[in-house]
């Protein structure tokens, strides 16, 4: 008995001690995780536009989190959009209502990214595009961003370009979808206003792989060269099939397909000569140390879109840290307020529609490899 009247107090003692130290030592505090949801087309002809922009989207998150940069975690919660429409909305849907996701990259191709772009804006949910570059992006609504240049912009450069060498009579083959005829229409346009004539245009189906009907078509008008909007899988062939028709026409190719390596890899000599548009390479210190940092985790160069997905993220936690808030209302204003923020795919700064100016570059394939041509700077129209 006197054993257990001594026992109880100690063990009250001992509570006493437990409880004390628990208020004066809690448990630490996981950081809040914050999710940032990514729809781009990992699968099927445009998941060589997908896999890259994630890369560097999950590149610039581990460096975040590491660097404990902010007083939260980003988490990427990416899905399947497929370059398509449909599947775009499928999947956005699923990541704001299943995850609750309310900032999200994407997508890739411009067809879907204006498919869930009337969603985003109407639920107030802040998305930024890698890669889209269709002119009607400019008015998808305040929520509505993208880190590369309008088709409106490209075209108007490279309508200049042509007319400047000399070339009044054009020929057209474009991709038909959201982005080959965005393209299409902001050339013909700046093309026409300056004197130019288109003399014939053809198009065909995403994923098809015979132009060669087209291709005829073109060389039986005789322009005096032929614009060409495509993707990759279907850039090498135009420029196979042109060579196998002998269609002797100069090949300028409106979209930066033409530098994707799987495509001079197939072209081969087919590719020597033609003439593309893209944005001017990113040059610096941020692009330095992303493609160092790049290289050391994938073991390979950051390919297209993979700069553009990295400051993205960036972007965001920039936001996240200058406002202390993580609502798309407090981060979207931020962004409206960049200006010549250094990032590893170049200088941005949004505009009203959100949409950003960079340099445009001129190039060719010589000797089997991408060579510049000509830098615009002007890029204020």
């Amino acid at each position: 008995m006197k054993n257990k009247k001594i026992f109880i107090p100690l063990l009250l003692i001992l509570l006493a001690v437990i409880i004390v130290g628990i208020i004066i030592y809690p448990k630490k505090k996981e950081p809040e995780v914050i999710k940032i949801g990514a729809i781009l087309p990992l699968t099927g002809d445009a998941a060589q536009w997908g896999i890259p922009p994630r890369r560097g989207a999950e590149l610039a998150i581990k460096k975040i989190n590491e660097a404990n940069f902010l007083n939260f975690k980003l988490d990427l919660i990416v899905e399947d959009g497929k370059c398509s429409p449909k599947e775009a909305v499928s999947a956005f849907n699923k990541i704001i209502t299943v995850d609750k996701v309310r900032l999200v990259m994407g997508e890739v191709c411009s067809g879907a990214t204006l498919a869930i772009a009337p969603i985003a804006e109407k639920n107030g949910i802040l998305l930024i595009s890698p890669a889209s570059t269709n002119p009607t992006i400019s008015e998808a609504g305040d929520y509505i961003f993208r880190v590369i240049p309008s088709d409106a912009l490209r075209g108007k450069v490279f309508a200049e370009y042509v007319f400047n060498k000399g070339y009044r009579r054009v020929g057209i083959i474009y991709i038909n979808n959201e982005g080959g005829k965005g393209n299409r229409d902001s050339f013909k346009e700046r093309f026409e206003n300056l004197g130019g004539q288109i003399v014939i245009e053809e198009t065909y189906k995403p994923g098809s792989t015979d132009m060669r009907a087209q291709l005829t078509k073109i060389k039986s008008i005789s322009p005096e060269v032929v614009i060409a909007v495509s993707y990759p899988s279907d850039t090498y062939i135009l420029m196979k099939q042109a060579k196998e028709l002998e269609l002797n026409i100069p090949l300028y190719f409106q979209t930066e397909a033409v530098e994707d390596s799987n495509v001079l890899r197939e072209a081969g000599n087919a590719a020597e000569g033609v003439i593309y548009i893209l944005p001017a390479p990113a040059e610096g210190e941020k692009t330095d140390e992303f493609i160092q940092e790049y290289e050391k985790v994938y073991g390979i160069k950051p390919e297209l879109f993979a700069a553009e997905g990295y400051d993205i993220i960036w972007l965001i936690a920039n936001a996240i840290k200058d406002t202390g808030k993580t609502d798309p209302k407090s981060i979207k204003d931020y962004l409206y307020k960049v200006k010549n923020y250094q990032g590893a795919s170049g200088i941005i700064t949004f505009d009203e529609n959100g949409d950003v100016l960079k340099p445009m570059a001129i190039k060719t394939i010589k000797d089997g490899k991408p060579t510049l041509i000509e830098l615009v700077k002007n890029n204020n129209f």
